[in-house]
Parts: C-alpha cells; sequence; structure tokens
C-alpha cells in the first residue's frame, strides 16, 4: 500500500506553498497526497432556526469549492497522484482524526492560513495540531 502525506488546505497562500513542499516530498518518495479543506459545520442553535440544512450544504460546498481551486490545479498540472476530502467541523480534530483514520505517514500544512487571529507566529489549528497529532508534522513558514 502506497504511503500517504495529508495536506491541510485552505486556500491561503501558507496552504498552497505547504502543498509545493508536500508534493516535492511526495515526489522524492512515491506518496500520495491526500487534500484535506476542513469547512466550518454551521450546526449552533440559532443558524438552524433560520437556515434549512440544505442551504448549509450549499454553503459549505462553495466554500470548499473556493478554498481547493488552486491546490487540484496544481496537483493536475503537476499530474500528481491525490485525493480530495471534505472536512466538516473543527479543523484541528478534522485533521488529525483523518490522520489517525487514514495511517498518514505526514502531515503538512503552512503555519497560518485564512482564520481570523493575524499577528501570531503560529496559527491556532497549526498550534492545536502539533500538541494532538500522533504522526510527524511539517509547517511550512509563510515566504518573506
Amino acid at each position: 500500500m502506497k504511503e500517504s502525506i495529508l495536506v491541510a488546505i485552505d486556500g491561503s497562500e501558507h496552504s498552497l506553498e505547504a502543498l509545493k513542499e508536500a508534493a516535492s516530498i511526495a515526489e522524492a518518495f512515491h506518496c500520495k497526497i491526500i487534500l484535506l479543506n476542513v469547512q466550518p459545520s454551521f450546526h449552533m442553535i440559532h443558524t438552524r432556526l433560520f437556515i434549512n440544512e440544505e442551504l448549509i450544504k450549499e454553503y459549505q460546498e462553495e466554500l470548499f469549492d473556493n478554498a481547493t481551486k488552486a491546490a487540484i490545479q496544481l496537483m493536475d498540472e503537476h499530474k500528481m497522484d491525490y485525493e480530495l476530502l471534505k472536512g466538516i467541523g473543527d479543523p484541528t480534530q478534522q485533521i488529525c482524526k483523518l490522520a489517525k483514520e487514514l495511517d498518514v505517514k505526514y502531515i503538512v500544512m503552512g503555519s497560518r492560513g485564512m482564520g481570523i487571529v493575524r499577528g501570531t507566529a503560529l496559527g491556532s489549528v497549526s498550534n492545536g495540531i502539533l500538541h494532538e497529532a500522533q504522526v510527524p508534522i511539517l509547517i511550512i513558514p509563510a515566504k518573506k
């Protein structure tokens, strides 16, 4: 069975840089890339009162398509072996859970993504994964 590298993508430049690094590693070691984008669940009591489930799913799919478009293009241009997955919920929990379920060799991600907290050296998702993941993690810093 081919080993795989899980790459967390969110449409940010940071995640695309991480994907480029993961692609280099995957090429060198003949690994498959698993692209994972995690969308918020939007399942809060007030949301469900005003927005139906179908509309929430459509919106999640739209966000997913926008966040993964550049990553898919990059994988297709380089003719890389990859799989595209969507998670729903907390990004840290979803990334760590999937990494364990799929028995990935590594998790690769950017140091910061599209989150609302700016100015920190390490984003909250990256920091959470550093503490929770049970596989090696490669965090790619922002280019300066």
